[in-house]
Formats: structure tokens, C-alpha cells, sequence
């Protein structure tokens, strides 16, 4: 019987070699993208590790009775909701309170530990008044201590049937990652922000839905810095006098029976793509950035997307989306001030846009908060050349290397360099001597040099009123 055995393994193990040894034969005289296949099939997977996990799936009527019987009869649909997202916003805390109540050898059983009586404290400092309704007849207790406990526990049992707590009923241990909101994220829709015809010439009539289901655009929604997918672009329009009104333009016939757009200064989002619209927090941060941090569109671009990395999210921004979100809300903000919708002919692409707004916003290039105005910093005389003629050193920095050891400027192209400066050197030491031997050093006709705006950027310290201050926007790629 045992000879039978032995006898039995070692037949199985000499086929499984002569199949191993077969197969390997014929893997090696296949082609080569064949025998790639092959090995692609057979090697491991590699799983991400998650980063978030659902929201809790619980029934409403097992979340409503739970809530019925263990707080006040009066309590509110907001104090619930706050208890309710203090629970899955804080999974590190769950954690470690969960550990507490599962000790190991020399560790003692919490039940209400420290970490559940701070967030105590904190939801009954949030919530003041509304604490007594956190507590049912006869719970409520004098002295503030018994009450962070009482509450403590109730927190605890909030987690357990919310299955917020990393301990299984076996004791094992998962730990918990940050609850997703997508799956209870609203729909949005981006709808007019008027309900009635507001044209002079027209009656005050309801607006009626005017694209048919099937034609309704569904695009992303940029809001709070989150994207929402499949958002619908709804349009009113009046059947009487045939305007149409959007999120964020009207389009309605001018006297001359051409198609007119008015930009609404009021609009709560305002269409920056063919399918992406944004809301006003999004495009006053690009306003914002570019002329506080003299930032570009393709830095901006860079920035939003980098932090979008951090949050998961795949929706990217690109230049084109920036700048016309910088257009857009620049557009807006000025003719806010000013008090007007800027009324523009329908047709006109984002460069005649940018035209058109300039003509009837830019005040002839002059800065409305400048005018009439002049100071030393602003306005200074003309130079024919400047202070600082050119780099007496190829290798410095301008700002940062003066009276200070420059490194010599190594590379390939080093050489060719140093000779391109010393040539220009030459050559602009020339030009300054040439002036200086003339008798009119500095021409005192000529107007004094003013500020000027290049791509949206304002070189200057100051932002001041100049006559005539010159505006240049590119537009380029758009």
C-alpha cells in the first residue's frame, strides 16, 4: 500500500514535468507579441489601494427610528445632520476610539473614551442651545461633564449602527478611510436666475422651459471647487417677445432686429468651455490670481489641476477654460462697477468679445479709480536709456548676484555667451556715450512714461490712472 502511494506521486510528478517542459516548448517557438500575451495573462494584478469608501448604506427607517430613540422628540433635520457628518468626517477619531474599547493584555476597557468626549464637547460648543435636544425626558443632567459622557455614548452608538467602527463582531480590525459624499452629491441644474421677462418692451410673463429634453446639454459643473458630471443646461424664453434667457446671458433682438447677448452681472455661473461652466468662485479666484500673484492662464491651469490631484478628481482645466473664465468674470466685475450689463451682438468670437468689451468698458484705456490722478511712482520722465545699461556677467542674476560672487558660467555653449555679452557690453557702453555727448541729454518734450498691462499683467507696483494707459490681451489659441 505505501509502495502504491509513493509509486502514485512520483507519476504525477514526472507529468506534470513532461507538461511543463512541453509547454514551455511550445510557448518559446510561438511569435513573440503571442508568447507577450500569454506572460501579460498569467502575471499578477496590482489593485490601488482605495483611498475613500462608501457612504454609510443604512435604511431611512432604521436611521429614523435609532434617532427617534435615543434624542430629544424635537430635535431638528440640521442638529441630526450634524451629528450625522461629524460622524463620517472624523474616521481618525473613530479609530482611535474603537481601539480603546478592543484592548490587548495590560490595556483597560474604555467604553466612553477621550477621543468620543471631545467630539462631545464640540458638537455641544456648535451647537449651544440646541444641546437639550440632543437628550431625551429625564437625560439632561446639571453639571457639564455628565452630559459630554451621556452624549458620548449615544455618539458611540451612532457609529456602531452607521458601521463607522473598524472592529468586526469577530474583533477583527479595518481601518477606516474618509467617507466618499458622491453618492448623496444634489443635482445641479444651471437654470436663468430670473422666473419673468424683464424686456421693457414686453410684459412681465412667465418663462417657459424652451429646449426639449432631448436637446438639453448635460455638461460639468465646476461649484465649491468640486465637479459635478451631467449637470443640465436649462433655457427659459418668453413666448411673447421671443427673448431667451440663460444661466448666464440673455439673448434677446435689438431695434434693429439683430440678435443681441447681455452679460449678466448678476449670473451665479457663467460658461467658460463647450461643456464646462463654473461658478463665480472659481472664475474670481483666476481674476484674482492673475493680478495678485501676476499669475499667467497656463500657470493658473497648472495650479487648479495640481490640486485636483489631491482630491481625486479627473476633471482637468486647460488654458483655453482659464482665460476665458478670466475674460468672462473681468468683464462682469467691471461693468459691476459701472453699474450696466454689457450688451454685445450675439455672434462675436472671444477675441471680438474682449474688443467689444474694452471699447464700451476700458474708458479709453483710462483706470476709473485713477483718473485725475499723478505721483512720482506712477509717471516718471523719459529715459532714452536705462539705469542698469546690460549684465557685466553672463553667469549673474539681475536682483539677486550684485556685489556678490557669480560662479563662472560653465556649459556648452558658455564660451559663445561670454562673448554675446561682451559684445553687447561694448556696444551699449557706445550708445550711452554717444548720448552723454550730446547736448540734449534728456528729451523734456516728450511725454512721461506711463504704466502698461501685457496678457492681463500689470507691470507696475502700482496700479494707477495714466493717460494714455494701453491695454494689450492675448488672445492667441483661442
Amino acid at each position: 500500500m505505501v509502495f502504491n502511494f509513493f509509486q502514485f506521486f512520483y507519476r504525477f510528478f514526472i507529468f506534470l514535468g513532461y507538461f511543463a517542459l512541453s509547454f514551455i516548448t511550445a510557448v518559446t517557438s510561438l511569435p513573440l507579441f503571442i508568447r507577450l500575451s500569454i506572460l501579460i495573462t498569467f502575471a499578477p494584478v496590482v489593485f490601488a489601494a482605495p483611498s475613500t469608501q462608501t457612504f454609510p448604506d443604512i435604511s431611512f427607517n432604521t436611521f429614523s427610528k435609532f434617532v427617534n430613540q435615543t434624542f430629544g422628540s424635537d430635535i431638528s433635520l440640521a442638529t441630526v445632520l450634524v451629528l450625522l457628518f461629524s460622524m463620517t468626517d472624523n474616521p481618525e477619531l473613530l479609530n482611535l476610539h474603537a481601539r480603546q474599547q478592543h484592548p490587548i493584555d495590560g490595556e483597560n476597557l474604555t467604553l466612553a473614551s477621550g477621543w468620543i468626549k471631545s467630539l462631545s464637547r464640540a458638537i455641544m460648543h456648535q451647537l449651544k442651545d440646541d444641546t437639550k435636544t440632543l437628550f431625551r425626558v429625564g437625560e439632561f443632567l446639571p453639571k457639564q461633564n455628565q452630559q459630554v459622557t451621556k452624549l458620548a455614548g449615544k455618539l458611540d452608538a451612532f457609529a456602531k449602527i452607521l458601521d463607522l467602527m473598524p472592529y468586526d463582531d469577530e474583533g477583527n480590525y479595518t481601518k477606516l478611510l474618509p467617507v466618499s459624499y458622491t453618492a448623496i452629491r444634489g443635482v445641479q441644474a444651471i437654470c436663468p436666475n430670473t422666473i419673468i421677462c424683464i424686456d421693457k418692451r414686453c410684459a412681465p410673463r412667465c418663462l417657459l422651459q424652451a429646449t426639449k429634453p432631448r436637446d438639453v446639454p448635460l455638461v460639468t459643473l465646476i461649484k465649491d471647487n468640486i465637479p459635478y458630471e451631467n449637470a443640465p443646461v436649462l433655457a427659459g424664453k418668453c413666448q411673447q417677445c421671443g427673448t431667451t434667457y440663460y444661466a448666464d446671458h440673455e439673448r434677446f433682438k435689438d431695434n434693429h432686429g439683430l440678435w443681441n447677448r447681455c452679460h449678466l452681472n448678476s449670473a451665479r455661473y457663467l460658461k467658460i468651455g463647450k461643456n464646462t461652466w463654473a461658478d463665480r468662485n472659481l472664475t474670481h479666484s483666476v481674476l484674482s490670481g492673475m493680478y495678485n500673484f501676476h499669475a499667467s492662464a497656463s500657470a493658473y491651469t497648472q495650479f487648479w489641476n495640481d490640486c485636483t490631484e489631491v482630491t481625486n478628481s479627473d476633471v482637468r482645466l486647460t488654458r483655453r477654460l482659464v482665460w476665458q473664465a478670466f475674460v468672462q468674470e473681468s468683464i462682469r466685475t467691471i461693468a459691476s462697477v459701472k453699474k450696466i450689463n454689457l450688451e454685445l451682438r450675439e455672434d462675436l468670437n472671444i477675441h471680438q468679445v474682449v474688443t467689444g468689451a474694452f471699447m464700451k468698458l476700458g474708458n479709453g484705456g483710462i483706470i476709473e479709480p485713477g483718473r485725475e490722478h499723478s505721483c512720482s511712482k506712477c509717471s516718471q520722465p523719459h529715459k532714452r536709456t536705462a539705469d542698469f545699461v546690460v549684465n557685466e556677467d553672463p553667469a549673474a542674476v539681475i536682483g539677486a548676484d550684485e556685489n556678490n560672487a557669480v560662479p563662472i558660467l560653465t556649459g556648452e555653449y558658455a564660451d559663445l555667451s561670454a562673448r554675446e555679452t561682451a559684445r553687447a557690453r561694448h556696444a551699449a557702453r557706445n550708445r550711452v556715450n554717444s548720448i552723454n555727448n550730446t547736448e540734449d541729454k534728456m528729451d523734456v518734450d516728450a511725454d512721461n512714461v506711463k504704466m502698461i498691462v501685457l496678457d492681463g499683467v500689470v507691470i507696475a507696483p502700482m496700479v494707477n490712472n495714466i493717460k494714455n494707459f494701453v491695454i494689450k490681451i492675448d488672445t492667441d489659441g483661442f
